[in-house]
């Protein structure tokens, strides 16, 4: 059996590995010369997630990882750090660098025939099947693990360490070997296997990663019935390939999760296809145009953009885009993946560091940028890349659509010039609300960025999830809703391009935005028509106003959640707004960015300092421009270079004086976009004419809501084993917890609800705690109560932990909190007992409500699982923190008095 390839295939790489990849097998060896000399010993402790651990307490970087130097360095500053925290996070790369070791070991040992490799990989697996049952499946973040804090990366390294197996199988197995087979299967891959089985993570980048695994451990353990679940199953491969994979090649969450989710695919289309499984024939065109798909919306100096959760700044410029491109290339020809080759094997670019050597299997941090080589790739690319590459032609970066995606990019200059419109798929539980988000960079200037986003469980997570935090518009002060946005349409014939794309942001209210790029200069037209008064704000970040602005006016008004992002903001200042254009202008390290706004009377603008982008010290400016009306348009024009002199507003035209003499006249029409150019030699005619054509949309379907049961008061419900959501453990795994709730109406305007949790520790966390942990409030981590309750257009979102004599209350934030809540508590013989009144409008016929207990037992840093009054059969309470899904809510009748 072999699991990627045939055998006559892995037999073919050993003349490979000697002849054309000899320099990439060398340096492979070469970094596996103390592995394989000195086997290291594997941790006894799991890996833990912290707010703080392996993160510079100063700027946010990852500390440094160095498999044999367990100090904590950051790379930027060169501070050193240490603690518990910090070792339990380094335990995360190191079980992953282990188990990529591991599999290097194996496949050097077969293509080399390299005798202390097999050696090296057998011992280690032996090692680490040893260990792997004394790892305590608990206190996990995202899914049941043993070794780490989440699933997907226990199925990392079960598919790391399950190829590596299958390699010392493949290649002439001794006795010893299928020995060894029998333990790991028994010990580590058939019980891994059905832990990471029993987390389905539906249409996300990390199931990919579950199914790889489960494929891989399957077909070692000859397991049909479970290989195929993982192909064909309601959320297995193919499952993915045809919804997640959107239509024009690319990941539905993003670039960033692309590149992560597209090698998990790639090793689940080779596990089928070496099974004998045929993909259809659209899948493979899919899987192939991935390969592509994240190179069509570099910016000018070759980073990612960072788009929804991406990391920031990400070079092009490190070996698993090579490798990625590579791969892409192994079984087809691709002038643009053979293009972007050449930009990536460019041997002018500088060399540094590549970061290989201590790579953590397939979640690989990213490093500066490097020029590059074949020599610098992975054990993927030796045993799969072509032999030798067809001549590498870098022809210009061009402007390009993602129709389903929803991202449009006009470039100028062969690339140097990028303006792009984000406007589609909404990119699910990882996507921003940023719909109809500009970016505009020239060169290395980063004039309006996408800031992506920093670490997961540090506060500035919210900011960078704001509305506010892009340079897309809100409504009313909040961030905008989860929606995909329509391409109206889309043209560039090299000189002039112009997209237009609109999203429907409130209820009735859709708003418009397009941007029509020329040269050195473009038109950013926002606007909106809806059924009733709105405001609609717009965000500028990073140019000033010229204009006077006010003295200090204190906190700017906006929502009060913290992904609304105004509790970010400082110095903020009122600008006095001018009778015409408001002229702005940004520079830096030598750029310059002038720009012409023009916006509806009674618009208001702020200006004050926002957070730089992750991993940057320091604060940028940032404009807000805000208006109510039923229908209006911000209309603005931004030249960089200086190339423009003025702009004026005639009717509904706008005029621009170039620096060149040459005077243009932009008209937006019905039918399209008009620019008339004036020059010595007359008048030049260019129209853009909306075309009635289909573009591609996302693909991800919508989750309906889930219904509203109906009850009478008083009423009583007992919880238990339907109402439990689950960590590590089954209802009845963890005990078989039970809660009961009882809800009454003691007089006109107030609501009894009793809570009685029969059994328990009474293990309460003050509410104030500081929680080293994570982003959520530390008292959800304890036994604790979540109430929520609508009446009318009142809510109330409270978190609720019985303190000494009384009841502390936490407000949930994006709840409203007008319904008032007393609460009092009493332990009672085995448990504890609380009493919560919520004083509605005496008038009120009906209510909605729900009621969530958390427990939790001696030993777990985190909860073990929480009972919810509504029902929550089947579902995992990783990630939720105190959110709760309004929808769920259970509707009361309340009785006529």
């Amino acid at each position: 059996m072999t699991l990627l390839t045939t055998q006559s295939q892995l037999v073919a790489r050993k003349a490979v590995a000697a002849n054309e990849l000899a320099p990439l097998a060398r340096g492979l060896r070469w970094e596996l010369a103390t592995f394989v000399d000195a086997p290291p010993d594997v941790p006894r402790e799991k890996a833990l997630l912290s707010r703080p651990g392996g993160r510079c307490a100063y700027d946010g970087t990852y500390l440094r990882f160095d498999p044999y130097d367990p100090r904590h360095v950051c790379p930027m500053c060169g501070r050193e750090f240490a603690g518990g925290l910090h070792d339990r996070f380094r335990l995360y790369w190191y079980q992953l660098w282990m188990a990529e070791r591991v599999l290097h070991s194996a496949l050097l040992g077969v293509v080399m025939d390299d005798v202390q490799c097999r050696n090296a990989a057998a011992l280690m697996l032996e090692r680490l099947s040893d260990q792997y049952l004394r790892y305590p499946n608990a206190d996990n973040v995202l899914g049941p693990s043993r070794p780490f804090f989440s699933t997907y990366l226990e199925s990392i390294w079960l598919l790391q360490l399950s190829i590596a197996l299958d390699f010392l199988e493949s290649d002439n197995p001794t006795p010893e070997t299928l020995s060894l087979g029998a333990r790991v299967r028994d010990h580590l891959i058939a019980p891994s296997m059905t832990l990471i089985a029993s987390y389905d993570e539906g249409m996300s980048n990390r199931q990919v990663w579950n199914n790889a695994a489960l494929m891989a451990a399957a077909r070692l353990l000859d397991d049909r019935v479970r290989f195929d679940r993982a192909m064909h199953g309601r959320s297995g491969l193919l499952s993915h390939m045809k919804t997640a994979l959107l239509s024009d090649g690319s990941w539905y969450e993003g670039e960033n999760y692309h590149l992560f989710a597209h090698r998990g695919l790639w090793y689940g289309v080779q596990l089928a296809t070496t099974s004998g499984h045929d993909i259809p024939a659209d899948l493979v065109h899919r899987m192939n145009e991935g390969f592509v798909a994240p190179f069509r919306t570099l910016l000018p100096d070759l980073t990612y953009p960072a788009r929804r959760d991406s990391q920031y700044a990400v070079s092009v410029r490190q070996p698993r885009f090579a490798e990625s491109c590579e791969l892409g290339l192994a079984n087809r020809d691709d002038d643009r993946l053979l293009g972007m080759l050449a930009r990536l094997y460019d041997p002018a670019v500088p060399r540094s560091a590549t970061g290989r050597a201590a790579s953590s299997a397939d979640v690989e941090r990213n490093v500066p940028p490097t020029g590059l080589n074949r020599a610098d790739l992975s054990w993927r690319a030796l045993l799969c890349a072509r032999p030798e590459l067809p001549p590498l032609v870098a022809a210009p970066l061009a402007s390009d659509l993602l129709p389903a995606q929803g991202i449009g990019v006009l470039r100028r200059e062969a690339g140097a010039v990028y303006v792009s419109l984000d406007y589609g798929e909404s990119g699910g539980g990882h996507g921003h609300p940023d719909r109809l988000n500009l970016t505009l960079a020239d060169g290395a200037h980063r004039w309006f960025d996408d800031p992506g986003t920093g670490s997961y469980v540090d506060p500035s997570l919210h900011w960078y999830r704001s509305t506010l935090a892009h340079n897309a518009p809100l409504v009313d002060g909040h961030s905008q809703p989860r929606v995909n946005g329509d391409l109206l349409d889309f043209a560039d014939d090299g000189e002039a391009g112009w997209i237009s794309a609109k999203a429907e942001l409130a209820h009735g209210t859709v708003l418009t935005r397009s941007l029509v790029v020329l040269s050195d200069y473009l038109i950013d037209e926002l606007s909106w028509s809806g059924t009733e008064p709105h405001e609609i704000g717009l965000p500028v970040h990073g140019v000033v106003p010229s204009g006077r602005r006010s003295r200090p006016s204190g906190a700017i008004s906006g929502g009060t959640a913290a992904e609304d992002g105004f509790i970010y903001l400082s110095e903020v200042q009122r600008l006095a707004m001018p009778s015409g254009a408001v002229t702005m202008h940004g520079g830096d390290d030598g750029g310059m960015l002038d720009g012409w706004l023009f916006a509806p009377e009674g618009t208001t603008a702020m200006v004050a300092m926002a957070p730089a982008p992750p991993g940057r010290e320091g604060t940028r400016p940032l404009m807000l421009l805000r208006t109510t009306s039923m229908a209006g348009r911000y209309l603005t024009v931004w030249s960089w270079r200086n190339a423009v002199t003025s702009v004026e507003r005639d009717g509904d035209a706008i005029v621009v004086r170039r620096r060149d003499g040459i005077l243009q006249r932009h008209v937006h029409t019905e039918a399209g976009w008009q620019i008339a150019s004036e020059t010595t030699f007359g008048v030049e005619q260019k129209e853009f004419t909306r075309a009635p054509r289909e573009f591609g949309a996302a693909d991800v379907a919508d989750v309906a809501p889930v219904g509203r049961e109906t009850l009478t008061l008083p009423a009583s419900v007992e919880l238990g084993e339907d109402h439990y959501r689950r960590s590590e453990f089954t209802w009845q795994g963890a005990g078989a917890p039970r809660a009961t709730i009882r809800v009454s109406r003691p007089s006109l305007g107030a609501i009894l609800v009793e809570i009685d949790v029969p059994s328990s520790l009474r293990l309460f966390v003050p509410l104030f705690t500081e929680n080293q942990l994570d982003n959520d409030p530390p008292s959800i981590h304890g036994d604790s109560v979540q109430l929520y309750a609508i009446a009318g257009t009142r809510q109330a979102g409270l978190l609720m932990v019985p303190e000494g004599g009384r009841v502390a209350t936490r407000p949930v934030e994006g709840w409203n909190n007008q319904i008032s809540v007393d609460a009092r508590w009493r332990p009672t013989s085995s448990g504890y007992h609380i009493d919560a009144t919520l004083h509605i409008d005496y008038r009120t016929p009906e209510f909605m409500l729900d009621v969530i207990v958390n427990e939790i037992v001696p030993g777990r840093a985190r909860r073990r699982g929480q009972l919810v009054m509504s029902g929550a059969a089947g579902e995992f309470v990783y990630l939720r923190g105190d959110r709760h899904d309004p929808t769920k809510l259970l509707r009361f009748v309340l009785p006529n008095v």
